[in-house]
């Protein structure tokens, strides 16, 4: 089926404008013309083709920019009964729930707000005027000195600077001291048995 470049003008190389339109362009404007007459008083031809639906999209949209779009009572109606029936919500609006009155809006604030404050009075009166709880400690016998953290200097004595870079067999000595003290109170909870 061969098409020629008058019955797809969008395919068509851009005329001169200041040439005269041919018949195939001006039967055309003419049609387009009446298709955007009919769309705007809401009678939208079902079937055209997709260059001109593409054209009477970009009309609309120029229309609709410039502000000379108007939409009738009832559209307008319709239009805010949706946005107040989405703002209570579908389901509250299906169960019967219509919005809060006015003097229901006008309290509840404040009520809420005097419940929290007492709430909060409450609790710190509760924490205020509670008992003090004792609190024991049992003092055993006093820890060994070989079990609590001591320092190394009796250990390892003043480091002369030609022994500096022995630091590898002073943490061994430190980490064998250790070792002992660990054994020694490990074994002397097991009655001396490894």
């Amino acid at each position: 089926m061969a098409t020629s470049d008058d019955d797809d003008f969008l395919a068509a190389p851009i005329a001169n404008p200041d040439a005269e339109p041919t018949a195939a362009e001006r039967a055309h404007a003419k049609t387009f013309a009446a298709i955007v007459d009919k769309t705007l008083a809401g009678r939208t031809p079902p079937a055209m083709s997709a260059d001109d639906r593409a054209l009477l999209e970009v009309a609309t949209v120029i229309r609709a920019a410039n502000g000379k779009l108007e939409l009738t009572a009832s559209k307008t109606r319709s239009l805010v009964d949706d946005a107040l029936r989405q703002s209570i919500g579908e389901a509250a609006a299906s169960q019967g729930i219509t919005p809060m009155r006015r003097p229901v809006k006008r309290w509840l604030p404040w009520a809420l707000g005097a419940t929290t404050t007492l709430i909060a009075a409450a609790a710190i009166l509760m924490l205020w005027l509670r008992p003090a709880r004792q609190v024991r400690v049992e003092t055993g016998s006093a820890t060994p000195a070989s079990w609590r953290s001591r320092p190394t200097d009796p250990l390892i004595g003043p480091i002369p600077r030609a022994n500096a870079g022995d630091a590898g067999a002073r943490i061994d000595y430190i980490f064998a001291d250790r070792l002992d003290g660990y054994r020694e109170r490990r074994f002397a909870r097991s009655g001396g048995k490894p």
